[in-house]
């Protein structure tokens, strides 16, 4: 085999070499496409490039289409295209949760998807047939071992990509990197059994051929970096699930990166010039270092680096950090934080956070960063107690976003929003709220004859527009559910406090309704005497609805109702998609704990389902926002 490898390569990948060793029988049989190490790589690693690009290309089409082909409000499309968006949108939406380990699958696309990976992965590891050399004829190393060690090189590049806040494949798919995380892992996973199938084939086959010693000692090199990089490969994959990660993010995320300099280092050291495997590292440091680099660039040269955050604990325990900016973001939006202040720990980690306010539409007036966390362990914890002792405290931070968010062309295409929030994700839903008020608001001035408006997108609008005629959203109903008494207090202040921002939001606001959903202790503490049960909301709450905000010294309310219990979200959303007219697009915005999760995206996937089989017209459009995504 040694001298085999001193032949030239040729352009088709194969070797022009002597079959002293082998009989023409032989030698013919082991140069076929499926059993040519010299060809491996083009065989097996490539296939493997295609699959991924394959998979990522079905994606840059989709995303074409809905946004520049047929992404236009106006432009509703035939039957055949509403049924298609709706088997599509089921498939994205359409879940499983298993209640013992409050866990939620992925959806069923995306379960499709992974089974199509591991039947690729199954064929083209097993369906070539031969596994080991009958002899050491054909050289030492067996084919299973050969075949799952060139795929697994072919998934690092995109274990990369699929990696870092700012993607490709965020840029040609739309898909935004939160998103791609549950790739990410998959792609890992796969790339440890590949590397796992590359490693005991060599066991088995030198312990057969009892040389094992022999080997170990003679290509030292090749053998312990290989061990090492499968124990740092370990390492990264198991070490990352979500349970393990939630006992310490700072830890984990030390101890990932100082994991993959490990393996990336070790591993290029097995591969040692193999055949093209240096070609694999080359693009995975094309992929991932301008990637890497953009963010930090961009706090540098765009943001600065000496923005202050003021830190004050609201009355409802939430910490509220406020950061000057200039740029704009959309609802649903993150930035991740880094403070310089809380140690080295905390200066060189960076935290999500998601913004809970709009940017200024006047350009006189500065746009703030408005963040409201619920503290829990480690470094919230740690700003909490800051922001306690020291209310109002200035401190360095580095601004890095925003990522994420809405999709604006999916928002200004409904004709309604449904907002469904639970727990903390109360603050989420101000961005919603306001950003909805600002278009009524905007719309109704210009229909009053005040010349042109912007409205919340920079878009003039005509004197002669009507709220009806107007780009965007016409009705919002918005869902909250929370077992904090005091939290219901601080939204319904924040929410009365928007409403009375704008002049004309008295109109505005009769095409908001806004409910509230007491459970446990928040329940026995609220005076619900004129509230009435979830599950028979139905017609309960209309534009002359009130609830009464307490605030001392003050009259404030806000348009809703309040309730005991938690909210029958698939019956709420089958309201408001039976409340949508005919041909009218009805959006569903969630943030909330799994179950919550759970309920809305099946409840969505159920109308889509309605849908496709013509029970109704027009789309149901859903963006589910997680606490926890990575």
């Amino acid at each position: 085999m040694a001298a085999w490898l001193s032949q030239p390569l040729q352009l088709d990948g194969s070797r022009d070499f002597e079959c002293d060793p082998l009989t023409a029988e032989q030698c013919a049989w082991y140069m076929e496409r499926w059993h040519f190490w010299y060809i491996a790589d083009y065989v097996f690693a490539q296939p493997t490039v295609y699959f991924f690009l394959s998979a990522i290309g079905i994606f840059i089409i989709g995303h074409v289409l809905s946004s520049y082909v047929l992404g236009y409000r106006k432009f509703r499309g035939p039957p055949i295209w509403q049924k298609s968006i709706a088997a599509v949108r089921y498939l994205s939406y359409r879940g499983f949760h298993v209640k013992a380990i409050r866990w939620n699958s992925a959806t069923v696309g995306i379960l499709l998807l992974g089974f199509a990976g591991t039947v690729f992965f199954f064929c083209m590891e097993l369906a070539p047939g031969v596994y080991y050399w009958s002899s050491g004829l054909y050289g030492n190393s067996p084919a299973l071992a050969t075949r799952s060690g060139w795929m697994a090189t072919a998934c690092m590049p995109f274990i990369f990509a699929t990696a870092t806040k700012t993607s490709w494949i965020t840029l040609v798919t739309g898909v935004s990197y939160e998103r791609l995380q549950v790739f990410h892992r998959w792609i890992s996973y796969a790339f440890f059994i590949l590397a796992l199938l590359h490693t005991f084939p060599f066991i088995v086959f030198h312990i057969r051929s009892h040389d094992m010693e022999y080997h170990f000692s003679s290509n030292l090199l090749f053998y312990w970096t290989g061990i090492v990089a499968l124990i740092f490969q370990a390492w990264l994959t198991f070490m990352s699930h979500s349970t393990i990660r939630n006992l310490g993010y700072e830890f984990f995320k030390l101890t990932h990166f100082f994991a993959v300099i490990v393996f990336m280092i070790t591993f290029f050291w097995h591969c040692d010039w193999t055949l093209t495997s240096w070609n694999y590292f080359v693009a995975t440091a094309a992929i991932y270092v301008p990637c890497y680099l953009y963010p930090w660039l961009r706090t540098c040269f765009e943001y600065g680096t000496s923005q202050r955050a003021q830190i004050f604990v609201e009355d409802n325990g939430f910490t509220r950090i406020v950061v000057p900016a200039k740029f704009d973001w959309t609802p649903g939006q993150h930035c991740f934080l880094r403070f310089t202040s809380f140690g080295l720990a905390q200066a060189i980690s960076a935290h999500p956070f998601t913004i809970c306010s709009s940017p200024s539409i006047n350009p006189n007036e500065p746009s703030e960063l408005v963040f409201y966390i619920r503290h829990q362990r480690g470094f919230t914890a740690k700003l909490y107690q800051h922001a306690l002792e020291q209310p109002g405290v200035s401190v360095p931070v580095l601004v890095d976003g925003p990522y994420g968010g809405i999709n604006v062309q999916r928002y200004n295409e409904s004709d309604h929003l449904l907002v469904i929030a639970g727990g903390s994700g109360a603050g989420w839903c101000l961005p919603f709220i306001e950003r909805f008020i600002r278009h009524t608001s905007s719309s109704l001035s210009t229909d009053t004859g005040h010349g042109l408006t912007l409205t919340d997108d920079k878009e003039a609008l005509p004197m002669h527009h009507t709220p009806t005629q107007a780009a965007g959203p016409l009705s919002l109903r918005v869902i909250l559910a929370t077992r904090d008494i005091a939290s219901r207090v601080w939204f319904l202040r924040a929410v009365s406090d928007l409403l009375s921002k704008y002049p004309t939001a008295a109109n505005s606001s009769s095409h908001i309704r806004v409910q509230v959903y007491l459970t446990g202790s928040a329940a026995e503490e609220a005076d619900l005497s004129h509230s009435h049960h979830p599950v028979s909301s139905k017609g309960s709450t209309s534009s002359a609805d009130k609830i009464d905000v307490p605030v001392k010294g003050a009259d404030l309310s806000v348009p809703g109702k309040e309730f005991e219990g938690r909210p029958t979200l698939p019956l709420i959303i089958r309201e408001e998609a039976a409340r949508a007219g005919m041909g009218e697009v009805l959006n569903v915005f969630v943030c909330g704990p799994t179950t919550m999760q759970n309920d809305v995206r099946n409840a969505v996937a159920g109308e889509n389902l309605g849908i496709l089989r013509g029970r109704r017209n027009g789309g149901v459009y859903l963006h589910s926002e997680h606490f926890s995504w990575a």
